[in-house]
C-alpha cells in the first residue's frame, strides 16, 4: 500500500487511532470522523464506470477505487487500484459480497452511508461507530447489521483493514425476520434492524463461509438456492441477536463496563502470535485481574479464553479453505501446539475436522444441507 497524507483540516477531525492502551481512547458517542467524498470529485472522472451498486461505498468512491490511477497530493505519489466493495450474485431480493479497504486508502474512516440492508461477517478486527451511537469491535466473533442511509465510521485495529463479506436483503426479509421478537419494527420500516451488531455462532459461521465460497467460486449456482441460504443466515443471525440482547440491557451494565469490555475485545482481536496474559490484560484496562475476568463474562456471556480462541479459529478455518498450506503449519500459527492439539478443537467448535472440510469445502453446497430449528418448511 502507500503513504497518504491529508489537508491539514482533516488532520484535525480525524478520531482518535487505537493505540496500545486502549484505556486512554476517547469514544464520544457520535463523533465526526472524516468524509472523503469530495477528495474523490477530484479524480472521479478518471475511474472506470461501475455497473453494480454497492452498499460500503458513495458512487465517487466506487469508481475512483476501482480505476488504476495515480493522485498526487504534497508530492506524495500514490496508485489506486483495489477493488473495494464488489457484488459477487445479486437477484432481486439478495445480493452477496465483499468489502477490502486498508487503512492507508484515504476512504478508510468513512465510505459513505449503507445503500441497501445487509448484514455482515467481519474477516478482520475493525471497530464500527454507527451514528449517535457507541463505538463497537467486530471481527470474526461478530455480525454487524446495517439498514439503507445508515451513517457510520471505522478505526482500524488489525492491521489488514477491514475485510468482511456481506449479505443484502430486501428490507421488507428483515422486516419479517425481525417482526418475531420486535412488534414494533413495522412502526419504523426505514430502520428494520435495531441492533448494530450480535454474535456468530459456529454453525452460522461455517454456513455463510460455505455460502460465500460457493458463490463465488467458478462453477454456476442455483439462484434460488443462493437465496433460500442468505434468508435462512438472515434468520439465525436475528435470532442469535436477540436471544443475546438481555445481558446488554441489564441496569447494572454501565457505559463505562461497556467501554471497558470494548478495550478488552481490543486486545483479544490482536494477532494470535501476540501471546496475551491476564496480568497484561488487566494493566492495559486499569482493573485488576479479578474484576476484568468477571466482568467480561457479565458482558458478553464469554471467558476472555473462549472469546480469543474462537478468533484463533475462524481465522484458522480461513487458511484451511483458502490456502494450500500444511495443516500443521496453519495449526502452530494459529497458535496452537500441534496437529492434533488444532484438530481435537476444530473439531469440537465446528462438527467436523480441518482435513474433512478442506476435502469437502465448498462442495456441492446443496447436499446435506437443510434448514435449522425456527425456518419453517411447507409444501
Amino acid at each position: 500500500m502507500f503513504p497518504m497524507s491529508v489537508p491539514e483540516t482533516w488532520s484535525q477531525n480525524r478520531p482518535t487511532p487505537l493505540i496500545a492502551n486502549p484505556s486512554s481512547l476517547v469514544r464520544p458517542v457520535g463523533r465526526t470522523l472524516p468524509n472523503t467524498a469530495k477528495y474523490f470529485q477530484v479524480i472521479a472522472n478518471l475511474a472506470l464506470e461501475m455497473e453494480h451498486k454497492f452498499p460500503f461505498c458513495t458512487s465517487n468512491q466506487q469508481s475512483a477505487c476501482w480505476a488504476n490511477f495515480r493522485l498526487s497530493h504534497n508530492g506524495t505519489m500514490a496508485t489506486l487500484h483495489e477493488e473495494l466493495d464488489r457484488v459477487f450474485f445479486e437477484s432481486g431480493i439478495v445480493r452477496v459480497g465483499a468489502f477490502r479497504c486498508h487503512p492507508e486508502q484515504p476512504c478508510f474512516h468513512d465510505t459513505g452511508p449503507i445503500r441497501h440492508c445487509c448484514f455482515v461477517f467481519p474477516r478482520t478486527a475493525v471497530e464500527i461507530q454507527h451514528e449517535h451511537e457507541p463505538a463497537f469491535v467486530t471481527n470474526a466473533n461478530v455480525v454487524t447489521f446495517y439498514n439503507v442511509g445508515q451513517v457510520y465510521w471505522r478505526n482500524p485495529i488489525s492491521p489488514k483493514g477491514d475485510n468482511c463479506d456481506w449479505f443484502g436483503v430486501d428490507p421488507e426479509l428483515v422486516r419479517h425476520a425481525v417482526r418475531e421478537f420486535d412488534p414494533c419494527v413495522d412502526n419504523r420500516p426505514e430502520r428494520p434492524f435495531q441492533l448494530s451488531h450480535g454474535w456468530s455462532d459456529a454453525a452460522t459461521y461455517l454456513l455463510q463461509r460455505r455460502l460465500f465460497t460457493w458463490v463465488t467460486g467458478s462453477k454456476p449456482v442455483d439462484p434460488l438456492a443462493v437465496e433460500e441460504s442468505v434468508i435462512e443466515l438472515l434468520d439465525r443471525v436475528v435470532r442469535s441477536a436477540y436471544s443475546a440482547r438481555v445481558p446488554y440491557t441489564r441496569p447494572h451494565i454501565t457505559l463505562s463496563h461497556r467501554d471497558t469490555v470494548h478495550d478488552v475485545e481490543t486486545i483479544l482481536s490482536r494477532p494470535a502470535e501476540e501471546r496475551l496474559t491476564l496480568k497484561s490484560i488487566a494493566r492495559e484496562v486499569g482493573l485488576s485481574a479479578f474484576h476484568v475476568c468477571r466482568l467480561f463474562r457479565r458482558v458478553t456471556g464469554m471467558r476472555l479464553q473462549q472469546y480469543r480462541l474462537r478468533l484463533r479459529l475462524r481465522e484458522a478455518l480461513a487458511e484451511v479453505v483458502g490456502s494450500r498450506r500444511s495443516l500443521t503449519d496453519i495449526a502452530l500459527d494459529a497458535g496452537f501446539s500441534s496437529h492434533s492439539h488444532f484438530t481435537d478443537i476444530f473439531h469440537h467448535e465446528f462438527q467436523t475436522t480441518p482435513s474433512s472440510l478442506r476435502t469437502a469445502f465448498p462442495g456441492n453446497f446443496l447436499i446435506g444441507h437443510s434448514a435449522p430449528p425456527g425456518i419453517a418448511i411447507s409444501a
